[in-house]
């Protein structure tokens, strides 16, 4: 039986993990899907807590080209709500994020294998027995291998027989998209140190400068609105622009940087991993641990904290089962929070109560912040 702790996929919670395990002299193989940098379906917000990670880590955000956030502009419609983030948060594009931390893994003294998929996991009497493929220019090739420990961080991506448990009250039908866009020069100063959130019904804009002075565009529609759009990207566009003239202002200042957008469906916003589902040996980080709803913006912060959490238990000593009670303990509050907030913004007359609170107790958007962040809900207690 291998020694050796395998950590499944290479994105922010595998990396970290690794990064957190090999510096405590831990033999770590990390395996990633992709056999390069790539952009994936995300926000790219960073927040506090993220980048306290992620500094600890070693990756020097600022030295990447990162955005600074420190405020928010939400629109309903025609209506705008502006106010300062409790923090200063900041934006940089997966692609630029995941290949620094893969880098500090490696000089960790991980062995980082990419482009190898894991196509089978399976406990045996004394840890676990994985089938990996990998790709190269001579072809794909097989292998089999023991480990004693797996971490499983493979992200949105379910593993064949290990798929979560996720409640019928967390199945949806929306899709996710993503598009990078280069802004009119001119236009450029608005975006700085801004993300801005346009709510309609179901779903959501995100739009926030990255590095480069790019622009990145995430948003959620029901699969019945993409199908009205003719199932296109212009379509798509066209509709996202009739939700108010302040879209249909931003979308034409902006120049597609891709020919089509990134997408993603089927992911369960709201699931938690109960601690009743805990595996022996078996440490599930990142989105496999928990979903949070996206515009929250927390879900790097997840990915961070849980691979934290779960290195440190797992070099303590300790079983997946402390691990997974402690992550869920974690969870719970900035999740259901955010949630609860997503239903009510999701409906017209929920978001107009929102802005008319919001108005009346302006310290109210700071506290609901707070409230979905993971490590700082304790603030509010």
């Amino acid at each position: 039986m291998s020694e050796e702790t395998v950590i499944i996929g290479g994105g922010p919670a595998g990396a970290a993990a690794a990064i957190k395990l090999s510096r405590q002299g831990m033999p770590v193989r990390l395996l990633e899907r992709k056999s390069g940098p790539h952009h994936k379906v995300c926000g790219e917000f960073i927040s506090f807590e993220a980048a306290q990670h992620l500094e600890e880590l070693g990756v020097d955000l600022a030295a990447l080209g990162a955005e600074p956030i420190r405020h928010v502009r939400f629109y309903n419609g025609e209506n705008e709500l502006a106010f300062d983030l409790p923090f200063t948060a900041w934006s940089l594009s997966r692609r630029l994020l995941d290949s620094a931390l893969i880098e500090q893994a490696q000089c960790a003294g991980a062995n980082v294998e990419l482009g190898t998929a894991v196509k089978q996991l399976s406990r045996t009497d004394d840890g676990w027995r994985l089938v990996s493929r990998r790709q190269s220019s001579e072809g794909q090739a097989s292998t089999a291998f023991s480990a004693q420990t797996v971490f499983l961080a493979s992200g949105k991506h379910e593993l064949r027989n290990w798929k979560r448990k996720v409640e019928a009250s967390h199945r949806n039908d929306l899709i996710g998209l993503k598009m990078h866009f280069n802004p009119i020069e001119l236009q450029q100063p608005q975006w700085r140190n801004t993300v801005e959130i346009h709510l309609f019904n179901g779903g959501y804009a995100g739009l926030e400068p990255i590095e480069k002075g790019r622009v990145n565009l995430c948003f959620l529609i029901s699969q019945d609105i993409y199908k009205a759009c003719g199932g296109n990207w212009p379509g798509v566009l066209d509709w996202l622009g009739r939700t108010s003239s302040h879209m249909k202002q931003r979308l034409a200042t902006l120049t597609p940087r891709w020919c089509e957008p990134l997408a993603v469906s089927g992911i369960p916003y709201g699931y938690i991993r109960s601690p009743d589902d805990s595996v022996p040996s078996l440490f599930s980080l990142g989105d496999q641990a928990a979903v949070i709803p996206s515009f929250a913006g927390d879900g790097i912060a997840i990915a961070l904290h849980t691979a934290t959490l779960a290195a440190h238990v797992h070099a303590a000593g300790g079983d997946s089962s402390t691990y997974q009670r402690l992550a869920f303990n974690d969870l719970t509050q900035p999740v259901r929070e955010a949630e609860r907030l997503a239903s009510m913004l999701s409906h017209r007359l929920g978001r107009k109560a929102a802005f008319a609170c919001a108005r009346l107790w302006p310290t109210l958007p700071r506290e609901m912040i707070l409230r979905t962040r993971v490590g700082l809900s304790q603030l509010m207690q």
